[in-house]
């Protein structure tokens, strides 16, 4: 289900002063130009169309100047594989944080889309580190903290030069790990942590679309994790240490959910504002056995909300949502090349494609 960009530039309405999302945004004129560079650049973003393009391209060279001629900054200067084409990818992720970086006036929240990496690559390392697999083609290294130094802390166990918010998520990871020993708890504990450091930046910085975007993540994780724990019939316990806190539906509200019938868990979101997210991707797990439906669900939900930050003209709002949109079409672009790099039929490259605006 793809969503439509909203088309906002001919309503004849002030974006700030009226519509819904009145009371949404925060105006904030030393964002005048910042947001006018967004603007020239949202015309850009790569369209469904590309993307079916792309997937229809028989040679790695061809993608490569297809990617080029779409504004990518050219990677390898010869291109022998589907492979090489990850250097766009990162080149242009590199780019866009940069850009977003240069034009922020508030460092604290820039800074903290940069350290989203930083827990993905901690996250990453720490599965290698358990598991004994080479997982380095999966680190990204865009975030504050270089890959290197830190694959050099994790393999060392020395975080005295890392961050604090590194050093304490890998002694949460490390205190539940021993206890149980249980893969699934690296992510698990990694987001948790990660959605805590979000929380003490965003909540005090007091601005409302940070602040509702930042409850959509939480509770569409949490949603995704009690429907996984459901479906799965994992024990209870790991539900109680994987919900996340500070999203706007408590965890006590959802803990319950777990022993009811899937009726009762569609009629308990009914009242939210996943009442279609939750409908819809549980009626597709009861009927295909697949968490795709849900998860492209709350792509769709937060897609749908960080697309409202297409009416504000003054504020750091579409600078955030501009980088998160651009994180989507990352995520189809990269799921092309895997899927080419592994010979993957078109169709099933399309299946497996997240959300995409």
């Amino acid at each position: 289900m793809a969503v439509s960009r909203l088309n906002l530039a001919n309503t004849g309405k002030h974006p700030v002063t009226k519509g819904p999302d009145f009371f949404l945004f925060k105006s904030d004129a030393r964002y005048a130009y910042a947001v006018g560079r967004i603007r020239s650049l949202e015309n850009r973003y790569l369209t469904r169309q590309d993307i079916e393009r792309l997937i229809a391209t028989e040679e790695s060279e061809e993608a490569y100047r297809f990617l080029v001629e779409k504004g990518y900054a050219e990677g390898e200067p010869k291109v022998k594989t589907w492979s090489d084409l990850e250097s766009c990818l990162r080149i242009q992720r590199q780019e866009v944080l940069a850009l977003i970086s240069t034009l922020s006036k508030d460092t604290s929240i820039s800074d903290l889309f940069r350290e989203r990496y930083d827990f993905h690559n901690l996250k990453v390392l720490l599965k290698a580190r358990y598991s004994g697999q080479n997982l380095e083609h999966l680190l990204i290294d865009v975030g504050t903290v270089p890959v290197e130094i830190l694959t050099e802390a994790v393999t060392d166990d020395d975080y005295r030069s890392s961050p604090q918010f590194i050093s304490n998520t890998v002694q949460v990871v490390n205190t539940r790990w021993e206890k149980t020993n249980n893969p699934q708890l690296i992510d698990i504990l990694t987001d948790g942590e990660m959605y805590k450091r979000f929380s003490l930046v965003i909540r005090p910085f007091g601005n409302r679309f940070l602040n509702r975007w930042l409850d959509l993540e939480i509770d569409l994780a949490n949603i995704k994790t009690l429907v996984r724990v459901k479906w799965l019939d994992l024990d209870t316990a790991l539900l109680t240490q994987s919900l996340i806190e500070g999203g706007s539906i408590k965890e006590t509200e959802l803990f319950p959910l777990r022993e009811t019938p899937w009726e009762t868990v569609a009629s308990f979101f009914s009242k939210t504002r996943y009442a279609k997210t939750v409908a819809t991707g549980t009626d597709a797990l009861l009927k295909s056995d697949s968490f795709l439906p849900l998860e492209k669900m709350a792509d769709v939900t937060l897609i749908s909300y960080l697309e409202r930050a297409k009416v504000q003209s003054l504020g750091i709002e579409p600078l955030v949502a501009y980088l998160l949109l651009k994180e989507y079409e990352f995520k189809a672009v990269r799921t092309v090349l895997v899927g080419k790099a592994n010979h993957l039929p078109a169709e099933l490259m399309r299946n497996k494609l997240p959300e995409y605006p």
